[in-house]
């Protein structure tokens, strides 16, 4: 055995890692798909609802098989972290309904541009002076595709206020992992969904119904690829290193873009390509820069 073999366990690890993350980009973009595909005019808190009863059940079985405890040691911070995953995922899937698929999908994953812009003020951590040019060509990336066309679409409007949200759970996550099982973490999302998602749900009626097969076949879909996001996410962040997972996670704008081509036929405005480019650009290296040692 040569001496270098010995480092070809973590590397293939950290490599297994990398490709988990691109799938989890993979499946959560390809669930946006589905919602606009297969469910473009059910109400949105139905589709919320019953993501959140099955993703809760399974993620419940779980936790019950490996011992792991549902209430958690901070279960004011868990509730905490759901309702804001609820607020960001109930803004996502109506900028999915109403954007084209590229837009809302890059809209939702410039969160860790508000978390690194927040991070000093909620977590009390350091941005370092270097990070607020990138945060700033970031924000106004965002801000070609909120106004590709000089009008503000409150749409896009609404998936700014979603990713504003998801950073902030992200940041109560970084919290509650010092003290509670990621598995505990995990349940309180879908948990915290159900209840306000199904008070809505009844409100509507008999239009929360799926009508016909294929919006049958939406919910489910939007299960299965939740689940397999969220579990190649979690698997993932374990094996990889933080900033080189963060990057890779920009795949899923690239997957928005291509499903939005492939399935809805949809070419991107010139202002949301170049205001995408200058997203994921500024994102990397923030990514990078958080890998590298203070200044």
């Amino acid at each position: 055995m040569s001496a270098g073999e010995p480092e070809l366990e973590p590397r293939s690890r950290e490599v297994s890692g990398l490709v988990l993350m691109v799938v989890s980009a993979a499946a959560f973009a390809l669930m946006a798909a589905v919602v606009k595909k297969l469910l473009p005019t059910a109400p949105t808190q139905a589709v919320i609802f019953s993501r959140g009863v099955a993703v809760c059940a399974v993620f419940m079985v779980m936790a019950r098989l490996r011992g792991v405890p549902i209430v958690g040691k901070r279960p004011g911070m868990l509730l905490l972290r759901g309702l804001l995953g609820y607020g960001a995922l109930s803004c996502y899937f109506y900028a999915v309904q109403h954007l084209p698929l590229g837009d809302a999908v890059l809209l939702q994953y410039s969160h860790p541009v508000f978390i690194a812009a927040l991070a000093p003020i909620v977590l009390g951590e350091t941005t370092r002076r270097g990070d607020w040019p990138l945060i700033v060509a970031a924000l106004v990336g965002v801000a070609l595709i909120v106004r590709p066309a000089g009008a503000v679409r409150i749409e896009a409007l609404i998936g700014v206020v979603g990713s504003l949200l998801s950073g902030l759970a992200y940041m109560t996550i970084r919290r509650l992992a010092q003290t509670d099982n990621p598995l505990t973490i995990l349940i309180w999302f879908p948990l915290a969904t159900i209840p306000f998602s199904g008070i809505a749900t009844i409100a509507t009626g008999r239009s929360a119904l799926p009508r016909d097969a294929s919006e049958v076949a939406g919910h489910i879909l939007v299960t299965l690829t939740a689940l397999i996001g969220q579990f190649a996410l979690t698997h993932g962040l374990t094996r990889a290193g933080a900033a080189r997972a963060t990057a890779v996670t920009l795949t899923g704008p690239v997957f928005g873009l291509a499903f939005g081509y492939l399935l809805f036929a949809t070419v991107p405005s010139l202002a949301s390509v170049i205001g995408t480019a200058i997203v994921l650009t500024a994102i990397g290296f923030l990514s990078w820069r958080s890998a590298q040692p203070e200044d």
